[in-house]
């Protein structure tokens, strides 16, 4: 009975240690997106792609971070970049 919850303690310390780290890093990555898809907007008359930012924006505003960047990455496409 012992192992079994050691095991669980474990799982949990390690989701709280790990867990913040690779959110800082998503986040990171999502903000560094924001960047390039802003630059890439300027002066664009691209109307999917801004959709696509804000969509990106939306997402990583609210911890969605890999979502977030998925949509930045389809704005830059769009852009062809």
């Amino acid at each position: 009975m012992k192992t079994p919850m050691l095991a669980a303690s474990f799982a949990v310390l390690t989701l709280a240690v790990a867990g913040p780290a690779m959110a800082d890093s998503t986040k990171a990555t999502c903000g560094q997106m924001a960047a390039k898809v802003s630059e890439a907007l300027n002066g664009a008359d691209n109307p999917e792609a801004r959709n696509e930012q804000r969509a990106g924006t939306t997402a990583c505003s609210v911890g969605f971070y890999d979502n977030g960047v998925n949509h930045y990455r389809k704005a830059l496409s769009l852009l062809g970049k």
